[in-house]
């Protein structure tokens, strides 16, 4: 199954070279734009509030303007500047890797073999220890005379290694040619387990990356930092303490990682040494120091020590089984560099308005790929080893707590969706839910192994190893994705509270006029749910692959005599000794899940039965009648899913938990939405219509909400089976009950009764595949579009609640220059004169009826200007900090763009008659005063700027 240490150094590459770019980007856009501020300030941000959630909604209640005034004034550097870094921190590490053989050995001084050994004696035992270890050539041997060591390294790359041996083993070839050869295994095992490459790589790529990214964000942010007014750093002082925190948390991060692998490397070349005949317990020194153990100070030094200790290394030989299971300090540490990874990705997209449903899944693969080569690898080694040696399996729970406790961690590092002045958007409780997801996760991993382990019929766990870990892919990479959106949609709906979130239930179910109906309330409480569900496109095939996957295992059964993967794997062919676990019945998951199913069917009918109770006439589906039959119906879902869950939970099984549950939810939605569909063919349950047909339900309500409540309905299922299995181990615990375990069902089923086993669960997989197909699909248009900023803008304004407290008038002052310098000047000052242009052109009224006067072509030229002019208030320029000549700028823009309207329709009508004359006055009248307001608001914003002391505005 690969020892799984090649993925963590990848996950370091990765950290690095994404971070490489993210430390790049803030970077650049200082350089290049320092009009950023300034168009913050013009948007009415307060720099004393700067890190409130309330700024946010006002910033985006004006997304259009402000996205306008940056690409003007503070433009984002060509994506290619921002890939330079990277590119060049991988070109000088190449550099670095390829002279740092060179550099050590003139730095070393290192001589050839051969001006040492002149009897040619060490050559001897160096080419015998190749041929055992099985190279295909000899290395090169150089001779460190510095080193009075009887040790060796190797260093270089697989291609060409490089063999250092210390003068003091040199010294010792015929006193103790036994502990020479040793060494040389040890060595020559690190070629032959090709770790010399990824090794060396590690380090040239960590020396480029400190150079050139770590030390100048340092320098960057400490000047960034010193910069900023004293009311600014303490209200964003979690965002300054994350600036400065983030370049000792990689160096942190990179060292304990390549420590740790390096130290379960050493280990892997002990055994192989080992196998080869070396005798590594008289050379890793029996006689053990006699000074008084420290166990914090030793246990730290352990961790930060590229070198396993000597008592770790000798256990080893005893008894490999540190080499399969996951320490700690590994589960803490890919956390961290997953979510770092991630932010990092995801910052980037954010800064380059790239954002959408796809994108958002498709950063999240990464980290998730990255969690589940480490994390999963290491339990299903985990796993196998305690199978084949007859040990008990370990069951996740441990793994995950550290795991989750590195997601925290990395969370609180990184700021994802908190904003700039919070350090966790959900709080401590967000935090717990972090934890818990990354434990759920292990756990599901570790029983998904423990199943498989037993029913495999294979030779080799690699093809049901690469199966699982491809769903806990998915899962893991919606997970990531899921708490994205989750944090940007629980920012925006603590902003707008209860009145925002209700607003936004009318927008998805038009023609609601009760906002204080039960279901409108309800709703509005889930609504961050309901759209972080429906965003994410791999959300049902997630929901599907988390139960089809252990579910199949079910399906499969007892092995008989045994699995045949067992007897390979041990050394000595005899499984005696083995102990597996016998699969729980298929009837245990699937015969709750039916029966659950039917139930959800039943609860949703008695729901269609109490609404058409309460309105026996029709109604529109995509009113409050479509609010309630969802909101009605997944109360009745819930409430079947949860005596499913206990009822199948007892057993205290998750993975037969979680496929009762799902088969249960996947049964159910079927029934409601075919229920739906139907809607009007029986009389008692009817809802919407009064005659019969068939009218799907993904076309009855408005777009996207079916599938937000099936999704959400999918997530029930699984926190119901996560709930109900952690409470039942709780119960247990507390009465000190064993799990019962269930009789093998009679060996190897076949015939009849396998037929019977894949038709009853073949339904229910069906449906769950055709919807994690069918909903991407469907949704593909919303998932794949780029973020619409009139349409975040308009949301934005809808969810805005309380005005915030006023700014002080220094700030409303430095908020009215920026507003009056980009952009707000430049319409006013126009808007006077081209009112002035417009009285001073002259049309007679005995012009009327004769000839078109040539005058009308200058006053449609003068009009349009207007309504250009009049259209940046209507969403396209800022409003005005100040309330007063907000007021004259609001008129202006409405009298600007109805005056000019009327202008033009007067000027382009077929016959210029009295009519068209008349209303020509009327409209160059409407122009007269909006310019009245523009000069109006002018000479407010003059003499305030006057008197705040900007000299020439």
């Amino acid at each position: 199954m690969g020892a799984g240490t090649t993925v963590r150094f990848a996950m370091l590459v990765v950290v690095m070279v994404v971070a490489s770019g993210a430390m790049a980007l803030p970077a650049l856009q200082t350089v290049r734009g320092g009009g950023g501020s300034d168009c913050m300030l013009a948007a009415g941000l307060d720099p004393d509030r700067i890190g409130d959630a309330s700024e946010l909604a006002r910033l985006g209640a004006q997304w259009i303007p402000f996205w306008s005034c940056m690409d003007q004034f503070a433009p984002l550097p060509p994506w290619w500047q921002t890939a330079v870094l990277p590119l060049l921190v991988m070109v000088t590490a190449v550099l670095i890797f390829l002279l740092l053989p060179a550099w050590r050995i003139r730095r070393r001084r290192l001589v050839a073999l051969h001006t040492l050994d002149t009897d040619g004696a060490v050559l001897r035992l160096v080419e015998e220890a190749a041929g055992v270890a099985g190279l295909a050539k000899v290395p090169r041997v150089v001779v460190d005379r510095t080193a009075p060591t009887a040790g060796a390294v190797v260093f270089g790359s697989d291609r060409r290694p490089t063999v250092s041996l210390h003068v003091g083993l040199i010294a010792g070839r015929g006193t103790d040619p036994e502990h020479v050869r040793t060494v040389l295994l040890h060595e020559l095992a690190h070629i032959a387990n090709r770790d010399v490459s990824v090794t060396y790589g590690t380090v040239a790529l960590w020396r480029a990356f400190g150079t050139l990214v770590l030390l100048p964000y340092l320098v960057w942010s400490a000047f960034q930092i010193s910069t900023l007014e004293t009311s600014t750093l303490l209200i964003t002082a979690p965002y300054q303490v994350r600036t400065l925190l983030l370049p000792l948390l990689l160096v942190t991060l990179v060292h304990l990682a390549r420590a740790d692998v390096l130290r379960a490397r050493e280990i892997h070349a002990d055994l192989a040494a080992a196998r080869w005949g070396a005798d590594l317990h008289r050379a890793l020194d029996p006689h053990p120091s006699s000074r008084r153990p420290r166990p914090v100070v030793d246990a730290l030094r352990e961790l930060w020590s590229t070198h396993p200790q000597p008592r770790l290394r000798r256990s080893a030989l005893a008894d490999p089984a540190p080499l399969f299971g996951l320490r700690p300090l590994p589960a803490l540490l890919t956390g961290v560099g997953a979510v770092l990874i991630h932010s990092h990705l995801l910052a980037y997209l954010a800064t380059y308005r790239r954002s959408s449903g796809w994108t958002t899944q498709g950063t999240a693969l990464v980290p998730a790929l990255l969690v589940c080569g480490v994390i999963g690898t290491a339990l299903w080694r985990s796993v196998a080893y305690a199978v084949v040696t007859g040990r008990p399996a370990p069951s996740g729970v441990r793994t995950g707590l550290w795991l989750g406790a590195g997601l925290g961690a990395g969370a609180l590092l990184t700021g994802l969706g908190a904003g700039l002045s919070q350090w966790w958007i959900g709080g401590p409780v967000g935090l717990l839910l972090v934890v818990a997801a990354g434990t759920a996760f292990t756990v599901w991993v570790t029983q998904c192994a423990r199943l498989w382990a037993g029913t495999w019929r294979g030779t080799s766990l690699r093809p049901v190893l690469v199966l699982c870990l491809a769903a806990g892919f998915v899962v893991a990479s919606v997970w990531f994705a899921w708490q994205t959106t989750q944090g940007l949609y629980g920012t925006v709906w603590q902003t707008a509270g209860a009145g925002g979130a209700r607003r936004k239930v009318l927008e998805l179910f038009p023609g609601i006029t009760d906002t204080e109906h039960p279901a409108v309330r309800a709703t509005a409480v889930v609504i961050p749910l309901l759209l972080s569900s429906a965003s994410s496109p791999l959300f049902t095939a997630a929901a599907a692959a988390v139960w089809l996957v252990p579910g199949l295992a079910l399906v499969m059964g007892p092995t008989g005599d045994g699995p045949r993967w067992v007897t390979r794997a041990r050394l000595d062919g005899d499984p005696s000794t083995a102990r597996w676990e016998t699969p729980p019945p298929l009837r245990r998951a699937l015969g709750p899940g039916i029966l659950g199913g039917l139930g959800c069917w039943l609860a949703v009918t008695g729901v269609l039965i109490h609404l058409h109770a309460e309105q026996p006439g029709p109604a529109p589906a995509n009113g409050l009648a479509g609010l309630r039959y969802l909101a009605y119906a997944f109360v009745a879902l819930a409430g079947a899913l949860a005596v499913t869950g206990v009822w199948a939970g007892r057993g205290r099984h998750l993975l037969v938990t979680l496929v009762a549950t799902q088969t249960a939810a996947v049964v159910g939605l079927a029934g409601t939405v075919v229920l739906m569909s139907v809607d009007g063919c029986v009389a008692p349950l009817r809802v919407w219509n009064t005659d019969c047909g068939w009218r799907p339900a993904w076309r009855a309500l408005p777009g996207g909400n079916l599938f937000a409540f099936v999704n959400v309905t999918l997530l029930l299922a699984a926190f119901v089976a996560v709930l109900a299995t952690s409470l039942a181990g709780v119960v247990a615990i507390a009465l000190r009950r064993r799990a019962r375990t269930e009789p093998a069902e009679g060996g190897r089923p076949s015939g009849r009764r396998v037929i019977a086993r894949w038709s009853a669960v073949s339904v229910p997989a069906a449906l769950a595949l055709a919807l994690a197909v069918v909903e991407p699909i469907a949704l593909a248009k919303y998932q794949t579009a780029p973020t619409n900023y009139a349409s975040a803008q308009r949301s934005f304004q809808q969810l805005l609640g309380d005005p915030p407290p006023p700014a002080s008038p220094r700030t409303v002052a430095r908020q009215v220059h920026a507003w009056y310098q980009r952009g707000g000047g430049y319409v006013l000052v126009n808007a006077v004169r081209t009112v002035d242009q417009l009285k001073e052109v002259d049309v007679p009224f005995d012009a009327v009826q004769t000839a078109r006067p040539p005058a009308l072509a200058r006053i449609r030229s003068l009009c349009a200007e207007l309504w250009t002019l009049g259209a940046w208030e209507d969403g396209y320029y800022f409003r005005v900090p100040d309330p007063g000549a907000q007021s004259d700028w609001h008129e202006f823009g409405r009298l600007a763009r109805d005056g000019s309207r009327a202008c033009l329709a007067a000027v382009d009508a077929q016959a210029f008659d009295s009519r068209a004359f008349l209303g020509l006055a009327a409209a160059r009248f409407d122009l007269d005063v909006a310019g009245s307001h523009a000069a109006g608001a002018t000479k407010s914003i003059t003499e305030m700027l006057r008197k705040a002391g900007y000299e020439g505005y």
